[in-house]
């Protein structure tokens, strides 16, 4: 995992960078900044069956505020997934979002003495970075078995799928995508898995 989105050029971060500069913030306790801008991620975020791609953008909407022991980021983060269903295997892409609330400590700080232990997050002199932060935010979010119900489908985008229960008259005759490839292989027909249906 990269510890550090789209290096800085000459001590700052590129526009679209999910490194943020906390040099826009007054060194005053409670000073804000607004961070309102899209970012573009350099490597995928998610699982195998739900993720968003590498190159994708994401939508900031972050408040960053100075504290004592460093820098506070709050805020939403929005973007576009690509999910696999788990189920029929069908393809869609769906909107998807987390709430950001991270701490980043300055060096010298006694947040940063015990960063590894509290789980927060260190500043590299004045720039945070977010990719790691959404890493984990949005693997919290996304489950490991997706399905096309999970984001708002009335059933599975793959006509070619039977009903869960296996029972489906509109879907005699035709062969369950997921077992396609062996029907090929051995010729058999229906809608039953390896294994079943035989004596």
């Amino acid at each position: 995992m990269s510890t550090t989105s789209r290096k800085p050029r000459h001590g700052r971060p590129a526009a679209d960078s999910l490194v943020l500069d906390t040099r826009t913030i007054a060194r005053t306790p409670g000073a804000m900044a607004q961070v309102r801008r899209p970012a573009v991620l350099p490597s995928d975020i998610g699982v195998e069956l739900i993720r968003i791609p590498e190159g994708s953008e994401v939508d900031l909407d972050l408040t960053l505020t100075f504290v004592e022991e460093g820098v506070l980021v709050t805020g939403p983060v929005s973007a576009q997934a690509r999910v696999e269903c788990a189920r029929c295997l069908g393809e869609f892409t769906t909107g998807v979002a987390v709430e950001l609330t991270e701490m980043y400590a300055a060096h010298g700080t006694s947040a940063a003495d015990g960063a590894e232990e509290d789980e927060v997050r260190l500043l590299d002199g004045d720039l945070l970075d977010l990719e790691p932060a959404l890493v984990d935010a949005f693997g919290l979010e996304f489950p490991m078995s997706p399905t096309c119900t999970d984001y708002g489908h009335s059933g599975c985008v793959n006509p070619d799928t039977p009903a869960p229960d296996g029972i489906s008259g509109s879907t005699e005759g035709r062969i369950d995508p997921r077992w396609a490839g062996l029907a090929e292989k051995f010729g058999t027909t229906g809608t039953t898995g390896p294994g079943e249906g035989a004596e």
